[in-house]
């Protein structure tokens, strides 16, 4: 789970601000970063520990490149909308909670069990 919220991290950071002002429909962004987030997880789970010597950012690119290919949008839209839940933590926060259910369903575990992590009495931090 905590993978995943590095990989949506990973994605505001990779992604530019644009000038675009269409923003997508929060339904449509859940999916457009349920698939970045996939494809990240197969590059880094995979294409990456079977051939390091690839070029990242470039596969990192054109696997984001192919997310709006799918999803018929372009780059700017994706930004435009990074930038609109940005300035939105709540409704982020939304989405990104629907992506890690998703996530969870898709792993088959059972979500009540999965608890936040707290921090102990000498700071570290605790499942």
């Amino acid at each position: 789970m905590r993978r995943y919220l590095y990989l949506l991290a990973f994605v505001f950071a990779l992604v530019s601000c644009s000038s675009s002002d269409k923003v997508l429909p929060k339904e449509k962004m859940e999916k457009v970063m349920w698939d970045v987030a996939q494809s990240s997880e197969f590059l880094n789970g995979y294409v990456y520990y079977k051939y390091p010597e690839q070029n990242r950012a470039a596969l990192n690119e054109a696997m984001l490149q192919k997310v709006f290919k799918i999803h018929n949008i372009t780059r700017e839209q994706f930004n435009q909308t990074l930038d609109y839940y940005e300035k939105r933590p709540d409704e982020l926060k939304a989405v990104v909670d629907s992506i890690v259910s998703r996530q969870k369903k898709a792993l088959g575990r059972d979500t009540s069990s999965l608890s936040s992590p707290t921090v102990t009495k000498d700071g570290a931090a605790a499942l």
